[in-house]
């Protein structure tokens, strides 16, 4: 696709915008062909695909794993952070982790969106199976897309008896070594209560209890000792590639990369989504020469077919900030 040149494509467009107050409808046409830069955290390939099939001139994808940062135990504060990111680089689109959405969206950083039953996906029915929580669908996403948490682990660490499942991480007897994990730990909370037998539809009721992040903090404080904190998927599965770690805890996608060295596991993996905004400020969706519901269609994703141990909480996530920084106070990077 063609470069990316974020300060030139914004003034270009404001610039746009300015001769456009003065000629009014004459040039209407020429402000839907700015063309609108979306920024994807990864590379995905049937995405991609499915954006070629709108005007080139409209949709140009800039693909930087920065674009979405790791959301942080404050997700209002990580929703400002990414959004401030974007804005200075000149995108329109961005991916947001689906609980700095919500609180994004409840603080009024972000714009709502018309909802009409185009927006709707499959995806939306996938997620209104989420115990206890319905959808959970703020209404100030574009649309959602589908990620998953996973344990993988190194091929030549465990050659006899390998692990099963993601909840093994915490079992360093029987599965020693470093393990890679991206902070906050949010799959090792859910990890810790399942391990102790407690149904998927209880996780975040357990969780929202001080004894009950007791429990996950004893869990992690446990391993600690061989854990390796990371900033970003990529640093996770980096450090699985070369050996450093034999075990990762990251995005599955990111994982995958590393098939024929480790293993990415099915079992255990924690299921999320990961919402599209458009960056506050800006028209951009509705300058478009092809209503917005092109460019939704073109970002819904395929409902995957696996079926994760639980479905992430995100409204449990958008509220909890305070609740998992005091759980985990003294463990992670900063300990």
């Amino acid at each position: 696709m063609p470069g990316f040149e974020p300060n030139r494509s914004a003034g270009t467009a404001r610039k746009m915008l300015g001769i456009c107050v003065l000629l009014g409808s004459l040039c209407s046409s020429a402000v839907a062909q700015t063309p609108l830069f979306l920024a994807a955290p990864d590379d995905n390939p049937a995405r991609d695909e499915r954006l070629s099939h709108l005007l080139p001139h409209e949709v140009r994808v800039v693909v930087d794993p920065a674009s979405t940062t790791v959301p942080g135990l404050d997700a209002l504060s990580g929703a400002r952070a990414a959004i401030a990111h974007a804005a200075l680089a000149g995108w329109h689109i961005v991916a947001l982790d689906e609980a700095s959405e919500i609180a994004a969206c409840g603080a009024g950083v972000l714009k709502r969106v018309p909802t009409g039953g185009s927006t709707a996906s499959t995806l939306s029915e996938m997620f209104a199976l989420r115990p206890g929580r319905g959808p959970g669908k703020s209404a100030c996403a574009l649309m959602y897309d589908t990620s998953f948490e996973a344990l993988a682990y190194r091929l030549d660490a465990f050659p006899l008896s390998p692990p099963a499942t993601g909840l093994a991480v915490f079992d360093t007897a029987l599965f020693p070594g470093r393990r890679a994990v991206v902070w906050p730990p949010r799959a090792l909370l859910e990890w810790a209560i399942l391990r102790r037998g407690v149904p998927e539809v209880q996780v975040y009721d357990i969780l929202s209890s001080t004894r009950g992040m007791q429990l996950a903090r004893e869990a992690i404080l446990d391993i600690a000792p061989n854990i390796i904190w990371v900033e970003s998927d990529a640093e996770a599965r980096r450090l699985l590639a070369t050996g450093e770690v034999s075990m990762a805890v990251a995005s599955a996608a990111d994982l995958a990369t590393t098939a024929g060295t480790a293993v990415v596991l099915q079992a255990g993996q924690i299921g999320q989504r990961r919402s599209w905004i458009e960056v506050p400020g800006g028209a951009a969706v509705s300058n478009m020469l092809r209503p917005a519901d092109a460019l939704v269609e073109a970002l819904t994703d395929d409902a995957s077919a696996s079926v994760p141990a639980l479905w992430r909480d995100a409204a449990w996530y958008a509220n909890a900030g305070a609740h998992v920084a005091t759980g985990l106070a003294g463990l992670g990077p900063e300990r």
